[in-house]
């Protein structure tokens, strides 16, 4: 009989990124296990508060679905003897699988009969296993900077204080790190916090709503909503994606509005937003994009004049320390000696300072504008901005609020009268920050930016940082990512090995070993990429294992297979080149040497043609690669299709007589000498094709 399971765990307060990542990484383990148990329901869902974890199962089936499973065994041929009764052999197969002969049945496998069994075993019941289901689950995930409490050496996201399940009416008992399931569930921690005995999964939802649990993030999300829309006056907006922050640090929102100091006024807005968000505020702005004179606060559970006043004195402490702080900075001294002062902050016990780091950078830089053909007033510029970009993080500003990095570096630099490209370069060189933001605006913030990443790439792979999974504790993957997306957004075409290697000789690291871990590094970010785009791998691989060194070269292909290939002629484009690199890859497994191609020894009307349409387009197509006329090269492959085809369908490759048959690989070899330029089609199985035009 189908039933309803909840399973809750009560913990300390959560991260705010908890509850996306028990989503996004939890509850794919957790099917999965469910799967393989054969443990059928209707609907899995995981809701979360600040405060509690809860796994819903919709309609479970109270016991695990019986596994039927098909045991062969020898030949039937050795298993009944002339008298129609079973051998000594048959025997032995029935006792080491503890049956009788009279349960030993008769198969066909692979067009032979054999004898064997079929074993049935009785699924458990969904209360005797969901204790081990749910201790699986969790050691299979990894949780970034889980905590240890107790002696049981369990690791979580937070200290767990209770447990409770549930299944239909009855419980179910849960062990986990030490800590077993009691009989209740509890409500929320200011506005009901009692213990709550539960009769059924229908009784908890509405007990733990009306002791003020709202358990689903969605709606919480939609009460505050609500709640804003209600406190601001009307055409006033705030950024929506900040509640996506807040919901989850609270189990019942309750909105209030609070009223900015006068000194507000003072500061850049950036610096007002960012304060608020420090308090886990909501910044509102009018008309004309202003900060409004007051912000919103979500609270759990209660907002009242206390609160208010507490909240308002927090800001003004702050807006004045910001206050106090900017004109400190940018009455000392011109923004640019701070550069100096950068030599009194340690980046790395083996790094450095930050101004040692500044320096490499300014190194890498000037690498770059070498092989980019940068002019010498671009170089200037560059340099410059160097000597600038990181000057903040030596400000009294920065150091108050470390989040306003790069910020803090524009508007000084704008108050010291630098152009806008040189002040909006210091905050964009810090872009993206994940995947799919904005990148850098300007050449020299691109610049910045990839020198500053590569630095950071190197000098940590350097040191055998352990990155595997969710352990990136330095961010390496989302650096490298935005280093990637740079590159194909600004079109810059640079040697990655050169990149590397130069890198890492400033570093002092140069070691063979690094650059290739690095180079790998990257190209596999790279791939990642592309995955984003929904690319196959056959295609991703083909493209990557022939341009491994500039990156820009890999976004240009696949640009152009995007264009042309997915246009649902994949097939026309895409399966002649795979046949000719899988023939040539058979006869290199062979190692067959076939030498070069001879004119005299084709034999066949198919070959002699595949040889004169080769001879007539093997130029336009070198002129269309060499020009990186991509999209035309592509075009231009169809026009293959019908020699290659009939070459295959006419002609036998692997003939008895070697010199004819070196002699049409050779023909083969030629054709793959113009297309791997492109990318090495070997790498797509015919299957893929198929799907070429869903990408």
């Amino acid at each position: 009989m189908k039933k309803n399971l909840v399973f809750e765990i009560g913990v300390e307060d959560l991260p705010s990124d908890c509850g996306e990542y028990l989503i996004n990484k939890f509850l794919p383990i957790l099917e999965k296990i469910l799967k393989d148990l054969r443990i059928e329901y209707n609907y899995l869902n995981i809701f979360y508060t600040i405060r509690r974890i809860i796994i819903f199962l919709k309609e479970v089936e109270d016991r695990q679905k019986d596994k039927i499973t098909e045991i062969f065994g020898p030949p039937l041929e050795i298993c009944i003897d002339e008298d129609k009764k079973w051998t000594e052999v048959a025997k032995k197969f029935a006792d080491n699988n503890k049956v009788n002969l009279n349960e030993l049945k008769i198969f066909e496998k692979k067009g032979k009969k054999v004898i064997g069994i079929i074993k049935k075993e009785k699924g458990e019941k969904i209360e005797k296993i969901f204790n081990n289901i749910i201790n699986e689950a969790l050691r299979k995930f990894e949780i970034p900077r889980a905590m240890i409490w107790n002696e049981s050496g369990f690791k979580f996201f937070r200290p767990i204080r209770y447990i409770f399940c549930i299944y239909g009416e009855k419980r179910i008992p849960i062990e986990i790190g030490g800590i077993k399931s009691s009989k209740f569930t509890y409500g929320h921690r200011v506005l009901s916090d009692r213990r709550i005995r539960i009769k059924d999964t229908k009784d908890y939802f509405d007990k733990i709503l009306k002791n003020f649990v709202i358990f689903d993030p969605e709606v919480r999300k939609r009460m505050i909503e609500e709640q804003i829309k209600k406190l601001i006056p009307e055409g006033y907006i705030y950024e929506n994606d900040l509640i996506k922050k807040i919901i989850s640090l609270v189990e019942y929102p309750i909105c209030g509005i609070c009223d900015l100091p006068e000194k507000y006024k003072d500061l850049p807005k950036e610096i007002i937003f960012s304060i608020i968000l420090n308090v886990k505020g909501i910044p509102i702005f009018d008309e004309k994009g202003e900060i409004y004179s007051k912000f919103i606060i979500v609270c759990d559970g209660i907002f009242n004049e206390n609160i208010k006043e507490d909240y308002q004195k927090v800001i003004e402490n702050k807006i004045e320390d910001a206050v106090f702080f900017m004109k400190q900075d940018l009455n000392k001294k011109p923004f640019i000696e701070y550069l100096d002062d950068l030599k009194n902050i340690v980046y790395h016990p083996h790094f450095g300072t930050i101004y040692d780091r500044v320096e490499r950078i300014r190194k890498i830089c000037n690498w770059l504008c070498e092989n980019l053909n940068f002019d010498k007033n671009m170089i200037e510029r560059i340099n410059l901005l160097i000597s600038l970009f990181k000057n903040d993080l030596a400000t009294l500003l920065v150091s108050e609020f470390p989040s306003l990095q790069g910020i803090v570096g524009r508007i000084y630099a704008e108050k010291n009268g630098y152009d806008e490209i040189i002040s909006k370069s210091i905050e964009e060189h810090y872009l993206p920050r994940f995947q799919g933001d904005k990148k850098p605006k300007f050449i020299e913030s691109a610049i910045l930016s990839i020198a500053d990443r590569i630095e950071t790439i190197c000098s940590l792979m350097s040191e055998r940082i352990e990155i595997r999974g969710d352990q990136d504790p330095f961010g390496i993957k989302r650096i490298t990512t935005g280093m990637i997306e740079i590159i194909w957004d600004k079109g810059i075409e640079v040697s990655i090995s050169e990149l590397v290697e130069k890198t890492l000789e400033i570093l002092n690291r140069n070691q063979e070993e690094i650059k290739k871990s690095v180079i790998e590094f990257i190209l596999m970010r790279t791939e990642n990429l592309l995955i984003g785009y929904g690319f196959k791998q056959g295609l991703r691989r083909a493209v990557i294992s022939i341009e491994k060194n500039n990156l820009f070269e890999i976004k240009r292909k696949i640009d152009a297979i995007k264009v042309v290939v997915i246009d649902g002629k994949g097939e026309d484009v895409l399966i002649p080149f795979i046949r000719v690199a899988n023939m040539l890859k058979q006869a290199k497994d062979k190692k067959i040497e076939y030498g070069d191609f001879i004119e005299e020894l084709l034999r066949e009307d198919a070959e002699k043609e595949l040889y004169q349409f080769l001879k007539e387009n093997k130029e336009i197509m070198e002129r269309y690669y060499f020009e990186k006329k991509y999209k035309d090269f592509l075009e231009e492959m169809k026009k293959w299709k019908k020699p290659i085809d009939k070459f295959f369908d006419n002609v036998f490759v692997m003939v008895e007589d070697e010199k004819i048959r070196n002699n049409r690989l050779s023909l083969l070899q030629k054709i793959n000498d113009i297309f791997i330029k492109f990318a090495d089609f070997s790498f797509i199985p015919i299957k893929e094709v198929g799907n070429v035009e869903k990408i």
